[in-house]
């Protein structure tokens, strides 16, 4: 699979879609064996293709009233990367209102306007202390694309996702 050829809003269609999902299956093809879980996630990495697939349990994508199997994973995200970010090679595909990786936060606030949220920046409070990453948020449709910028603010991994659902606790 090359993500190139897919549009931003194809790929924002398929989240919240459970693993068992038809269009789901069609788009994963044989990668749907390749998800490595860890607890209530699941992840398949694309470095050639400058992509990760995301996937969380059910109480971490779709509200409590839409749950039947708690532990069903459900797309929750891609991660899209600039050449070289974490090693992977850039993913070729559009991203909305002709933004580009290494834009400049100027530009990328120039083309897709004021964002709803957004944060980052400082250091960890945790060991190693690492920077933690200014980002910005955007709706698209009912996703959300959240665009990571690096040391000099230039964008270097944007995330489409589903909205923040987080499980009650219990």
């Amino acid at each position: 699979m090359s993500f190139a050829e897919i549009d931003i809003a194809d790929l924002a269609s398929l989240l919240r879609r459970p693993l068992n999902d038809d269009c789901l299956v069609a788009f994963l093809g044989t990668l749907i064996f390749k998800i490595k879980r860890s607890a209530y996630y699941g992840l398949v990495k694309l470095e050639d293709d400058g992509a990760d697939v995301v996937f969380n349990e059910a109480p971490w994508v779709i509200p409590e009233a839409e749950i039947v199997d708690p532990k069903r994973l459900y797309l929750c995200a891609f991660h899209l990367h600039r050449r070289g970010h974490e090693g992977y090679s850039q993913y070729r595909g559009k991203l909305p209102n002709g933004v580009a990786f290494g834009d400049p936060k100027t530009d990328l606030l120039n083309k897709m306007g004021e964002p709803y949220a957004t944060g980052g920046g400082g250091m960890s409070s945790v060991p190693p202390r690492l920077p933690i990453p200014r980002w910005l948020k955007y709706k698209l449709g009912e996703a959300v694309l959240h665009f990571q910028l690096d040391h000099a603010d230039r964008i270097e991994m944007v995330t489409l996702m589903t909205p923040d659902i987080r499980p009650n606790a219990k």
